[in-house]
């Protein structure tokens, strides 16, 4: 396989992979503002903020992938 198909399909698993985490991070936000009579909603908070920017970062790095893969002026 030539390497720009191989960046395109690394770039995709890591769009791939950022999707659950999409839908994680709120969920763990909103669960951590619904108790607010814990303690433990200070942990679950950090934790669904972390996997948002997680999120975030896997879906513009695998974009950065694909961009490089496509558009890349070195290859033949």
């Amino acid at each position: 396989m030539s390497d720009s198909k191989e960046l395109l399909f690394k770039g995709i698993k890591y769009a791939v992979g950022s999707i659950p985490l999409m839908f994680l991070g709120p969920i763990l936000i909103h669960n951590a503002f619904m108790n607010k009579h814990t303690w433990v909603h200070y942990i679950v908070l950090g934790v669904g903020i972390f996997v948002c920017i997680t999120a975030a970062s896997f879906m513009f790095k695998g974009i950065k992938i694909m961009m490089k893969s496509l558009f890349d002026d070195n290859q033949n």
